[in-house]
Formats: structure tokens, sequence, C-alpha cells
């Protein structure tokens, strides 16, 4: 283990200035205070009052309207979002919903009806130009609401389609998800109409923000992230916290809807069956439905709210998810080792007959994570006899957009999503070229396990106190804000106060100056360390500052990301 000061090392003063300013925060006041003030007026987006009186137009001629659902939190959350503002000011609209089948994104022509008058697509669509001419030549006005950066290679023609995208035009926000702008579209319907319904689905903003990994760095993304986290009043939001509650503790922040909450829709998308993916949504519009419910052990068979019943069935599919994915991880690493990948620069692995498309993109970041470079998965397309499949980039390396580094190699014939995220396409010939020019590239690039910490501090310098301050800024991390590791150097510990627990054996816990210290997933070289380290042992520490609550006890807690062991004959005290 390795590490690294990215500062100053004042972690006695101002700590928490220290580490937003390693962040590239500068007014460190007007971060932790964001107002109304940091948002933007919704008419800065180009087009959005045309779509506005497209949309009005259509409603009050009672027109067929069509929104068709893109296959994420983002979209699932977009779309609920302008159903139910629609259903609000139009009770009695004509519109209805759709949601292809797979983890594809965008229009899909062949699933429109001949009777629609006007399609919506929200968080998807830009760069669609082809499909958009197609509607148009049938009569069908399309409304994109969209946040994803335009294709250039793609020549776009806005008589098509009304397009509403903050990255195609001056809007100052490029940090705003779908659902972000699904929410300036209703801003906009608001005042045309003289209501204001729009921010009753702030919750919606909020996490769909978060869900979509957008930079919090911007003021306005946070000022609607936390504003919407502070009211939760969608039925289905609302019983996804009721179901993970054990791990949230009841929180409500960014945090734990990234790690608890985005999962359990993501996995439905991904893994679920289109009925379930269905139901989902519209536990997403706050349907009155309910879904058939026997509970373990009992004969008795219960009708049970779709929110509830939906919460329910994604953890489920999510366990099961997981359980596919570690079982195909496996499989691949294998592969990784056999065929030597590792030497490679960018790790790209074949996994056609392995990997399941819908698991593509989840296995991706896992690898990424794991081997600290950016991944390509890919798969053979028979049909297009070209290779596609999902890249990812490792966000502590070098390469800080992946998308468009691949498309700067000039071999890749589409890179198309998020910057370190995104669906690809390549020729077969092209993926050794590809590799040499990587390799090419970043043949001075080194990938290790250099962890970045805000501060170090030595075994004498370790308080609850400070464990504990730094703890009441757990709000505030997510999206670009990363939560500080802090460095524990020189704690000396008899060895036997170490504890190995928990069902796996894997858990290493001990205390130091009153403060619980606890290694989840430890490996099996790094317990072994422990036991032969001798009486006494020294340990550094990289972790993250933490308060586990229990039974009315609130204790500090140093959450270990990775340790290094030191066999000393120094006394403890």
């Amino acid at each position: 283990m390795q590490y690294k000061i990215i500062g100053k090392n004042d972690y006695l003063i101002n700590p928490i200035e220290v580490i937003l300013h390693n962040r590239g925060i500068k007014n460190t006041n007007e971060f932790l205070n964001v107002n109304e003030n940091h948002t933007y007026n919704y008419l800065q987006l180009e087009n959005i009052k045309k779509a506005v009186d497209c949309l009005l137009a259509h409603l009050q001629n009672n027109n067929i309207i069509y929104i068709q659902i893109d296959a994420d939190f983002d979209g699932f959350s977009s779309a609920a979002l302008l159903y139910n503002y629609i259903k609000l000011i139009y009770p009695d609209s004509n519109i209805f919903w759709e949601l292809p089948e797979g983890k594809e994104h965008g229009i899909y022509i062949e699933k429109i009806p001949e009777n629609v008058s006007l399609v919506i697509i929200p968080d998807a669509g830009t760069n669609q130009t082809k499909e958009h001419k197609l509607l148009k030549e049938r009569g069908i006005d399309c409304i994109v609401l969209d946040h994803h950066e335009i294709d250039k290679r793609i020549k776009h023609n806005e008589q098509y389609a009304i397009i509403v995208n903050n990255q195609i035009c001056d809007y100052p926000n490029k940090s705003l998800s779908g659902v972000g702008i699904v929410y300036k579209f209703c801003q906009a319907l608001d005042d045309k109409l003289n209501v204001r319904y729009a921010n009753n689905f702030l919750d919606l903003v909020a996490c769909g923000n978060i869900a979509d990994v957008m930079n919090l760095r911007s003021l306005e993304t946070r000022y609607y992230v936390l504003k919407g986290l502070k009211n939760i009043t969608n039925p289905f939001l609302k019983a996804l916290f009721e179901k993970q509650s054990f791990f949230t503790k009841g929180i409500i922040n960014i945090t734990n809807v990234a790690f608890y909450i985005a999962p359990l829709v993501n996995a439905c998308v991904r893994f679920g069956t289109q009925e379930e993916k269905e139901n989902m949504f519209k536990a997403f519009i706050g349907s009155n439905e309910t879904l058939p419910y026997k509970k373990r052990g009992s004969k008795e068979e219960i009708q049970q709210p779709i929110s509830e019943a939906m919460a329910r069935i994604c953890t489920n599919i999510k366990a099961k998810q997981n359980r596919e994915r570690d079982k195909n991880l496996q499989i691949i690493e294998k592969r990784i080792q056999e065929k030597n990948l590792l030497k490679n620069k960018i790790l790209i692995v074949d996994v056609t007959g392995i990997l399941e498309h819908t698991l593509t993109g989840l296995v991706a970041s896992q690898l990424a994570e794991k081997y600290k470079r950016p991944v390509i998965l890919l798969r053979y397309n028979e049909e297009k006899k070209h290779f596609g499949g999902s890249a990812r980039g490792y966000d502590k390396g070098v390469i800080k957009d992946i998308k468009q580094f691949l498309l700067e190699s000039g071999k890749f014939i589409y890179a198309m999503g998020h910057p370190n995220a995104c669906g690809i396409g390549i020729t077969f010939n092209n993926i050794i070229e590809v590799n040499d020019i990587f390799n090419r590239k970043l043949k001075d690039v080194e990938f290790d396990d250099i962890y970045n910490v805000d501060f170090i501090i030595p075994a004498n310098g370790v308080t609850k106190d400070f464990i504990f301050n730094m703890s009441k800024y757990g709000d505030i991390w997510g999206g670009g804000i990363d939560e500080p590791l802090i460095a524990f150097t020189g704690l000396v510990v008899i060895a036997d106060d170490i504890n190995i627990i928990g069902k796996k054996q894997n858990t290493i816990k001990f205390t130091y100056r009153g403060i619980e210290f606890i290694k989840f997933n430890s490996s099996e070289q790094q317990i072994n360390n422990i036991k032969n380290s001798g009486k006494t042992v020294e340990l550094e520490v990289i972790g993250r500052c933490k308060i586990n609550e229990f039974k009315g006890n609130v204790i500090a807690q140093v959450m270990i990301s990775d340790f290094n062991v030191k066999k000393t004959k120094k006394f403890v005290f």
C-alpha cells in the first residue's frame, strides 16, 4: 500500500476547507450554503419555449402523446416526472408510455404506433437525427429533453425535432442530468400556465442526478439535489428508503442514494424481466395497483401496494444480479490472467458468450476499480459484423474522459454516452491496432495502488473529536466531491486485541484511543499479516471517518480502505 498527500497537511485548524480546496472548490462558504440564487433561468436552454408551445398545442387538441422511457435510473425518473406533471396539468390527456426491451438507449421507431402525434424522449435521443427525420416523415412531432453530448460526426437538423439539451447550447450548467432538463421544462410550463407544480418532483430530480453521477461541484445541481433530498414524496422512492433503512440508518443523503437506492433501480433495469421493469415504472408514477405477495412461511397471499412490492422485488433482483456478476467476473478474470491482458495499458477483454450484455457496464466498472485502469468489454455482434460493448474509465487515473480518448484514436465506429461510461463499437481488424495505439500513448503511465489522502495523522494526533468533526460533513460527499481518505500512521496495537470477525471471518476490527477501526472484506493475506505480526503490531491505516450509532451509543469509527502491517517492539500506551 502506498499513498501521497493531495495538499496541505493542515488537519488541526480547518480540515473541511482544506478538503474542499483539494477538490477544486475555492469558495467553501458558498459551496456549503447553496441556495436558489445559484440556479439558472430555464430560458437559457435553447428551444425550451418552442418545446413548451409544441406540447401544449398537442394537449389542447387531445392528441395522442407517446413517452419513451430510457433504460436507467435517470431515464425512469425523467419519464416519471414528465408523465406525472402532464397528468397534473391535463388530467384527461391522451398520453401513454413505452419501455423498450433490453437496456438500449434512445428512440425505437418500430415501437411507436401510427396514431401518435407527438413523441417525447426524456434523457436520450439527441444524436438520432435519422429517427427524427423518420418521425417527421410520418407527421409525428418529436421533443427531445436530453443532457448527453452531441456526436460531432452526426449532422444535426433541427427541422426534424425540437431538442432541448444543456450540452449543445449556452446553458451554463453542463452537470444537470436528463431529469434536471425535464424539471427545467416543467418550470417553463409552470410559468406558461401560471401554476407551481414542478417543485413537487424535486425528489426525482435529486435521485436522478445522483444516480447518473453528475458533478455536484455545480452549485445549481447541488442545490436541486439537497433540496430534493429534504422532501422525499415519491411513493416508490419512499418505499426504497424504507427497504434499505438497515443500511442507511434512516439517513437520506447523497452517499446513501448512490450506494443503497440507485443500485436497486439499476439492477431491475439490467436484470429484471420486462414485466418487472414496467411495474417499476408504474411504482415511479404512483400507480394505485397492487401485486400479490406471499410472505416466506405463510400460506396466505396478500395484495401489496406496487411501490412496496417493487422495492422488495428490486432488492431480490439485485441479489440475483450480484450472484451472476460475481460468477462471470471469475471467468473473465481467469481469461485476463491466461491471456496476459494486464500487460496492456487499457484492459480490453472479449466477453462474447460469457457475459450478458445487460451486465457489461457493471462488470466493466468492477474491473476498472480492481485493476486501476480503463476497461473495455467487447462482444461480437453477428448481425452487424463488428464488436460492441462498454467502456469504463478509471476516475483516479490519468484519462479523465475515456469516451473522447477512444474517439481520438480514430478506430472506433462509435463511442456514445458519458465521458467515463460509454457504449462502443469497433471492427475486429481495429482491435489489435487500437491496443498498440493505446500502449504507445500510455507507455509512461504506471498503474499502481497509490492512494490520494487529504491528511496524514500520526498516532499522537488521532482523536475522537477529529473523527466526530469529519463525520458531520457526511452529507456533502458524492458526484465529484470524493469522500476524504485519511492516513493514520504509527498505530501500535496489541495483536490479541485485533479481532477477526464476521460470518466469513474476513472483517478486521480493533480499537485505538477509543476509536473503532474496521476493515470489511479483508484478504487472506491481510489477515495472515495480522496473525503473524507478533505480540504487538504497528499499523499504517488509510480510511474514512464515520460514526457508528448502536442502541443509543455513538462511536467514532474509521472505515479502513487499506493498511500496512509492521512488526514492532514498541510498547502500547
